[in-house]
């Protein structure tokens, strides 16, 4: 029983170890981030977070281009890319993991200088460049056109890259979705060519559409051509985020947001969020550890993941206490086969002295002589001291060998006694 015991136990080590090595946190070999298309914004944050990775975890993350955020979205949830950059509001997020917002983008509602257009309402029947079909861009641009009114039927759209308004007079309006510092976006205004009109109800389209929020192009933020920007510009913004799949392990979440907001070289960017704007975006709901990470403070996430932790070395747990009760019955065993073999040693020692006080019982009664009477009593005596010395294990001092050789010894002494009294005038 004991040893089907042992062998349970065994079991249990080898399993809890095994599980424990296939479910702990680890960082993959080769992780994949799904950006834009090259030369985009969302690419070139995909190259610098690519670097901060691969130099602080040594391990590849590999950049997949694409046509924008919908088409990241789908990566994702195909399970083609790991991590994916997607501009907030575009698609539904559930399944999926928010780890951080990164950038916020403005919508720009650019027309030509020379038009009559004022306000989104007099793009009825325009043509109207929208962005690329597929990206977060055109997505948003759709969103606020149909917030408007507008749609495919009253006006023309046309999935294209908003600089191809510079070469297409055919086209009265392009809707972008971008970054102040966006370079595209920054030469075309430069070109003093185009205006930038408001968007009229910014706060009611925010209302009725989740992660976007009104906002202003402030003066001056933009040249036009001679000049700046002469006046604020009423519109909304949204936020890019750093979205992974469900299955991420902990791990991995705090090795990417350590390179997004620590070491990748986005970091002093004025379009990138830093931590401290991300804590005042309260209505974002971001993976635990994010949370943890943006809000160190905050007791009980810190609770809530010290806790998942815990249940998570729960196979190590069971693996330790499977392997002290191993090492214990080792220890124990080994113990026993000492005792064993120190107990066989003096039962040798036992039969030996037992002889040898034997040997001088035979002698004794052929003895006369004063002197080998008194060297008989002195051995017999320092055989009996030997083995109260040296013969201490317990079960030996109860072995019934061990009580007749003690008698034995006795019985000659009193008789060598009585015999040297009788000689000894």
């Amino acid at each position: 029983m004991q040893s089907k015991f042992k062998w349970l136990m065994v079991s249990i080590l080898v399993v809890s170890i095994l599980v424990f090595y296939a479910t702990r946190d680890v960082i993959p070999d080769k992780l994949i981030l799904s950006t834009g298309q090259p030369g985009g914004f969302y690419h070139q944050v995909g190259t610098e977070l690519k670097h901060a990775w691969e130099k602080q975890t040594q391990q590849q993350l590999e950049l997949l281009t694409s046509s924008g955020s919908q088409e990241n979205f789908t990566a994702l949830k195909e399970s083609k890319a790991d991590f994916a950059l997607i501009q907030g509001g575009v698609v539904d997020l559930d399944g999926l993991n928010i780890i951080a917002p990164l950038s916020t983008d403005l919508i720009h509602v650019i027309v030509r200088k020379e038009s009559s257009i004022r306000a989104i309402s007099d793009l009825k029947g325009k043509s109207i460049l929208i962005g690329m079909s597929g990206s977060g861009m055109a997505a948003s641009a759709l969103k606020m056109l149909h917030f408007h009114g507008l749609d495919e039927v009253n006006t023309n759209l046309k999935n294209a890259y908003f600089t191809g308004l510079d070469g297409n007079q055919n086209m009265d309006a392009a809707i972008v979705t971008a970054g102040i510092l966006n370079s595209d976006l920054v030469e075309l205004l430069e070109s003093g060519n185009y205006r930038i009109i408001p968007i009229e109800y910014a706060q009611a389209f925010c209302e009725k559409n989740a992660f976007f929020s009104p906002t202003v192009i402030h003066k001056g933020l933009y040249r036009m051509g001679d000049s700046l920007l002469s006046h604020d510009i009423p519109t909304v913004a949204t936020t890019a985020l750093l979205v992974g799949r469900e299955e991420l392990s902990h791990e991995v979440v705090d090795q990417i947001l350590l390179a997004s907001f620590e070491k990748a070289s986005y970091v002093q960017s004025p379009v990138m969020l830093n931590i401290e704007e991300v804590r005042q975006q309260q209505d974002l709901k971001l993976h635990p550890r994010a949370m943890q990470y943006f809000h160190p403070a905050d007791q009980i996430g810190y609770m809530a993941n010290v806790m998942e932790s815990l249940a998570a070395l729960k196979e190590l747990a069971v693996a330790f206490v499977a392997g002290l009760y191993l090492l214990w019955d080792r220890w124990r065993r080994q113990h026993e086969k000492e005792i064993a073999a120190r107990l066989s040693e003096d039962k040798e020692k036992l039969d030996a002295l037992l002889a040898q006080t034997v040997e001088i019982e035979r002698k004794y009664s052929e003895t006369n002589t004063l002197e080998s009477l008194q060297g008989m009593l002195r051995r017999i005596m320092q055989i009996k001291i030997q083995a109260l010395e040296e013969l201490t294990h317990e079960s030996l001092r109860g072995d019934r060998v061990f009580l007749i050789f003690m008698t034995q010894c006795s019985s000659l002494i009193n008789s060598l006694e009585a015999k040297i009294n009788r000689l000894n005038p």
